[in-house]
């Protein structure tokens, strides 16, 4: 069972705003090589009027045009200096942004660190006389329009990486909305489903125990299924503590895995002290090592719930005739780890990151939500986490339980 939906959505969002920005910052760049063209031949222009003027041997005077259209032209909305060639010195300025109550010296000073700047961007152009004399040197920079456009991909860039992320942290949030939501939903309505038949089995209990006419075997047998009620009264307890808050006390774990061990200890043939025989004739050995006196805030019932579903978990994984279950606790500084290693097939590395997915299962039957279940009670109720630690193709997997000593929901 496998589903891309939200991989693909995630990717095609991301593909989407990379898109965007390249698209908007080659449209930019187009602009800014447009107007940056325009101002060079502005400026060329500028350089040939005053060169046209130098070079006019008849002397007529008739300039108005030229200084009106071009040297005092509205066009020119970029910063252009003109300098003397020999002293080097600024004859004319325009679009210039010195602060004209400065001393001439410094403003002269400021006007040529400026000129400076303008040449490394722009190289200056000769205006000359006769083709041999150069008389001036023209200077010029960018307007702002280009020096907005050129800020404008460095925007745009920041903005569509907010809009994937929040579009990315907006996604998760919902899918995980809704997960949490249908995980809510399934585990109350179990809880509800499963009230009905156990009210109506404890009464029928009560009633084979009270006409029992004190046989032993109905005793027995009345026992043995008072058991499985409370299993199941137990099991429907858990179910509606999902999407509450949970009640988290010191336990020791060493005594909650107990626990687990010993249930399955009941429900499994036994062959001898610490092995098992189930239908398949395998032999089982689950051991507990490591610290006895570990404790942390847990709730035990779901708790337990994480260590059976783990315990499930690597008895389907071995496929031999005999096999180990190991849980090692172990401490250090403020965490404790419970590792659940197991001598099973191991986990495919391909499908590593999906065994904790909702629907995932590569058995035959069940839904696939058993580890997803157990993640989310170590770290949405427990502020721990669930992980592989490890596996190996046929040599078994550990999985390992980080939990914060002092930790609170």
């Amino acid at each position: 069972m496998k589903s891309y939906g939200s991989a693909n959505i995630k990717i095609a969002l991301l593909i989407t705003g990379i898109i965007i920005i390249i698209s908007t910052l080659v449209y930019t760049q187009i602009l800014v090589a447009e107007i940056l063209e325009r101002e060079r031949e502005i400026a060329n222009l500028y350089a040939k009027s005053i060169e046209f003027i130098a070079n006019d041997e008849s002397q007529s005077g008739e300039y108005s045009f030229i200084f009106n259209t071009v040297v005092n032209s509205n066009s020119i909305n970029f910063p252009i200096v003109v300098t003397d060639a020999k002293s080097k010195k600024p004859t004319f300025t325009k679009n210039m942004e010195i602060d004209t109550t400065l001393p001439q010296g410094e403003q002269t000073l400021l006007i040529q660190e400026m000129i400076a700047k303008m040449d490394e961007v722009n190289p200056p152009i000769k205006v000359s006389y006769q083709d041999s004399i150069i008389l001036s040197y023209v200077h010029y920079g960018q307007s702002k329009l280009v020096t907005r456009l050129k800020t404008l991909p460095i925007i745009q860039f920041f903005v569509a990486g907010v809009f994937i992320f929040l579009g990315y942290f907006g996604f998760n949030y919902i899918k995980r909305t809704e997960q949490s939501n249908i995980w809510v939903g399934l585990s109350k309505e179990t809880a509800h489903q499963l009230g009905t038949p156990l009210s109506s089995l404890m009464g029928w209990n009560e009633l084979i125990k009270a006409n029992s006419g004190n046989s032993e075997k109905v005793l027995q047998l009345a026992g043995e299924m008072s058991n499985d009620v409370d299993r199941l009264s137990k099991i429907a307890n858990r179910f509606s503590k999902i999407g509450s808050k949970p009640d988290l006390k010191p336990q020791n774990i060493h005594n909650l895995i107990e626990k687990v061990v010993k249930y399955f200890e009941i429900r499994i043939p036994k062959i001898s002290s610490g092995t098992f025989e189930g239908n398949s004739k395998k032999k089982i050995e689950l051991k507990i090592t490591g610290s006895d006196t570990a404790e942390t805030p847990l709730n035990s019932e779901l708790f337990e719930w994480v260590l059976e579903n783990l315990t499930k978990n690597a008895l389907d994984a071995i496929e031999n005739i005999s096999g180990k279950i190991t849980f090692d606790i172990h401490q250090k500084g403020r965490y404790i780890f419970i590792d659940v290693i197991d001598t099973g097939k191991g986990i495919d590395l391909r499908f590593k990151k999906d065994i904790f997915r909702p629907g995932y299962s590569t058995k035959q039957r069940g839904w696939g939500l058993g580890l997803s279940l157990s993640k989310r009670i170590i770290e949405t109720y427990h502020r721990g986490k669930l992980f592989v630690k490890e596996s190996d193709p046929n040599r078994g997997t550990t999985f390992r339980i980080r939990l914060n000593k002092n930790h609170k929901y």
